[in-house]
C-alpha cells in the first residue's frame, strides 16, 4: 500500500507541474503575462505540489511515516485553499455582464475559473490520499524514483520564478495589466 501511496503522490505532483507548465506555455503562445492574482493562484499551486513532494522526499529514507504524509498533506490543502481564494476573488472581478474577462479563454472558461476547478480537485484528492494512508504500515519501503519528480517540480519552479522577474523587471510589483516585460524594454 505504501507503493501505491507514493506513486499516487507522484502523480499529483505530475498533474500540478503539467497545470503550471500549460499555463506557462498560455503566457508563451498568445502572449498574455500573467495578472498578479495569476501569480498568485501558480505559486499556490507550487505550494500544493510541495505536500507530495515533501512526502516523497521524506521517504527516500526508506520509511513512508505517518508524520510525513500529515505534513504533506497539510501544505497541500491549506496551499490550495489560498489558491482557491485567489481564482475566486478573480472569478468574482469578471463575473459582471459584458465583462470578457482577463486572458484568452481555453474551452470557453478563463484559466483562473480552470484554476478554481483545479484547486477543488486538488483538495479532494489530498483528502482521499490522507483518508487511504489509514491502510497504510510505517515499514520501510524500496526506494523510489523520486528524483525525477522533484527535478522536473524545480524546473518549474525556477522558469515561473524568472517569468515573473521578467514581467516587473527591476520593480517590485508587477503590472496589474500586463501587457509585456518590463525587464526587457
Amino acid at each position: 500500500m505504501a507503493r501505491l501511496y507514493l506513486l499516487a503522490a507522484s502523480c499529483n505532483v505530475w498533474v500540478l507541474v503539467l497545470i503550471l507548465a500549460s499555463a506557462f506555455g498560455a503566457q508563451l503562445i498568445f502572449g498574455e503575462p500573467p495578472c498578479p492574482l495569476c501569480v498568485v493562484q501558480r505559486i499556490a499551486f507550487m505550494m500544493c505540489a510541495l505536500g507530495p513532494v515533501y512526502t516523497l522526499v521524506q521517504s527516500r529514507a526508506n520509511v513512508l511515516s505517518y508524520r510525513a504524509i500529515a505534513i504533506g498533506s497539510g501544505i497541500s490543502i491549506v496551499s490550495a485553499l489560498l489558491g482557491a481564494a485567489a481564482a475566486t476573488r478573480q472569478v468574482l472581478l469578471h463575473i459582471l455582464p459584458g465583462d470578457r474577462g482577463f486572458g484568452s479563454p481555453l474551452l470557453g472558461l478563463h484559466l483562473y475559473t480552470w484554476s478554481l476547478i483545479a484547486f477543488i480537485c486538488q483538495i479532494a484528492a489530498t483528502g482521499l490520499m490522507l483518508i487511504s494512508s489509514a491502510w497504510i504500515e510505517e515499514k520501510s519501503v524500496p526506494p523510489q524514483a523520486a528524483n525525477v519528480t522533484v527535478v522536473a517540480f524545480l524546473v518549474i519552479v525556477v522558469t515561473n520564478l524568472l517569468s515573473v522577474i521578467a514581467e516587473a523587471g527591476f520593480n517590485w510589483e508587477l503590472p496589474s495589466d500586463p501587457v509585456g516585460y518590463l525587464l526587457f524594454k
